[in-house]
């Protein structure tokens, strides 16, 4: 809710006297940029703080709570669930400029502030034969602070593990303002409660990180890349319960449905990729000898229910298979003007059962509904195409989206598996969620923000994403 006008100047009156190094915005275009992410979701904040020195975090959340004002952190916008926006007005803090990296090669620690850009986190550890494993499809652009708040995974993360796997330590504020510093750059600390992780995936309810210790892994000395496409998302589908079984992890193993691959033709025609079928994108890394050794079970069981396959010969002929899997969210907009996506999560036993009733309830509608994912780990990222123009279209795509979560939660999986609930996904809350464990939820935020400062009206009370539409014609630098 706005403040009345005069509270609202009072405030950022002196908010700007108390700011050292920080730049409070409240023109159009910067307004404007702070208040939209990658849902196109549009919600225009009273002001955007760009965050210059990490202290000044402190101040603008201590003067927030003085004048009862609404704060929404962000860092790059690249986010999926809205949790960004600042749907209540008030004003958005931009970490954005917070980029230091510093790399431990000893330690094999990577000191990284909030705004910093997850590539570049992996490229600063490169030089030393050391790399940071979580790798969101935007990993190019999002931001370390963001993949904290979502608790971020990415294609690599059956084999290496999702973001809280590689956070040793966080440093940042709590809605009061109050400077904190949770866990230590060291290899065991077991003192008090684990606030580190309640902060992990929490999508800012809790506190702003501003600076964070990561551990990094050892860079693979090498990969190889494989395409295997077969008749139908069932025969894929199985192929991953046979590679699984067979003994093998991949470092990536991603499943792409026949009306994704169909789409990421059409968009990109230099794309060697026959429609009709689906696919999976498979790489192997480590050592050339455990490439060697992995390979042939990989073979065997890929192969099975292959109808053809293909091994990248070299970097480049990867690079291009690659191509492909990036460019698919994009690609879908082949289809319709607008898309409703969800990032599930299911158990691999469940994943058949699933897709039949989902590709079925979108034949049925008239809606399609390509998809694709991390199939290793049963996160998958669904989608229902329409005319945003087209009412009836548009009532059908929600309704096969509300049925697939459902369905997806009964089969014992999850709503979110890395973009997180944000706005977009809070009446899901209540079904994947009991009344005891989103109170429990409820009074851990009441505890540490009494004046509802932080990202308020997100997670866990529910908005109606009904009420708001997404802009048209908007492009974001990722959008290539």
């Amino acid at each position: 809710m706005d403040l009345p006008n005069n509270n609202a100047a009072r405030a950022l009156k002196a908010l700007k006297t108390r700011l050292k190094s920080s730049a409070v915005l409240t023109d159009a275009k910067s307004l404007f940029d702070a208040g939209i992410d990658h849902t196109r979701y549009s919600f225009i904040p009273q002001a955007a703080i760009k965050i210059g020195l990490a202290a000044d975090v402190g101040e603008v959340l201590k003067t927030a709570n003085e004048y009862g004002v609404k704060v929404s952190p962000r860092g790059s916008g690249t986010g999926c669930s809205g949790g960004a926006l600042a749907q209540r007005g008030g004003w958005v803090i931009d970490l954005s400029a917070l980029k230091s990296i510093k790399i431990d090669p000893a330690a094999w620690i990577a000191e990284v502030e909030a705004g910093a850009i997850t590539a570049d986190v992996d490229a600063a550890a490169h030089p030393y034969g050391l790399f940071y494993p979580p790798d969101p499809s935007s990993h190019k652009y999002s931001s370390i602070g963001g993949n904290i708040a979502c608790n971020a995974g990415g294609l690599r993360a059956a084999k290496y593990g999702v973001t809280r796997d590689y956070v040793l330590a966080l440093e940042g504020y709590l809605p009061s303002g109050a400077y904190v510093r949770w866990g230590r750059p060291i290899k065991k600390f077991s003192v008090g409660l684990n606030m580190r992780d309640l902060w992990i995936g929490s999508e800012g309810l809790l506190g702003i990180v501003t600076k964070a210790w990561l551990k990094l892994a050892k860079r693979p000395e090498a990969v190889k890349t494989y395409m295997f496409l077969y008749d139908g998302e069932l025969a894929a589908i199985s192929a991953v319960q046979d590679i699984l079984q067979g003994g093998t992890m991949p470092a990536i193993l991603e499943f792409m449905d026949s009306e994704t691959v169909a789409c990421a033709r059409r968009y990109c025609e230099s794309l060697a990729v026959k429609e009709g079928f689906s696919a999976l994108l498979v790489q192997l890394d480590g050592a050339p000898s455990e490439i060697a050794a992995a390979e042939p079970k990989l073979l065997e069981s890929a192969r099975k229910r292959a109808v053809s396959f293909k091994t990248a010969a070299s970097g480049a002929e990867a690079e291009a298979l690659w191509s492909m899997r990036r460019k698919c969210s994009q690609a879908m907009y082949e289809i319709a003007d607008s898309k409703l996506s969800q990032d599930i999560v299911l158990p691999l036993g469940s994943t058949a059962e699933f897709f039949e009733f989902f590709k079925r309830d979108g034949k049925e509608c008239g809606i399609p509904t390509p998809t694709f994912g991390h199939a290793a780990d049963g996160n998958y990222h669904i989608h229902a195409m329409y005319k945003g123009a087209d009412s009836l279209q548009t009532k059908a795509a929600r309704g096969i989206m509300d049925r697939a979560i459902l369905k997806a939660v009964a089969l014992g999986g999850a709503v979110s598996g890395e973009h997180g609930i944000g706005i977009l996904k809070t009446h899901y809350m209540k079904y994947q969620h009991s009344a005891a464990e989103l109170e429990a939820m409820r009074a851990v935020k009441r505890a540490l923000d009494p004046n509802d400062i932080l990202n308020s009206g997100k997670v866990l009370e529910e908005f109606d994403i009904g009420s708001a539409m997404p802009l048209k014609d908007v492009h974001l630098p990722w959008d290539k």
